[in-house]
């Protein structure tokens, strides 16, 4: 399996994931009060372990996109 793809795989679980377990990420209210998808919340709370250690408590490391990708690309050089 090509690594960009398994990352982009793992990208897509992740985010559907975290709107199950959080929610309210990538589909939002707008304005008009009807759901939209909200892409720069979702890129927004993908980086933001890179800049806030918030996330990076034992309790929240399952919603850590950061950490999911090292872990995922290990496991990837060992099973690949």
């Amino acid at each position: 399996m090509n690594y960009f793809l398994f990352i982009l795989l793992i990208t897509i679980l992740f985010i559907i994931y975290s709107e199950y377990s959080i929610g309210n990420i990538l589909f939002r209210q707008n304005s008009f009060g009807i759901n939209s998808l909200n892409i720069t919340s979702m890129l927004h709370f993908l980086i933001h372990p890179l800049y806030n250690s918030f996330l990076w408590n034992i309790h929240s490391l399952d919603i850590n996109y950061p950490f999911i990708v090292i872990i995922s690309s290990l496991i990837y050089n060992v099973v690949f």
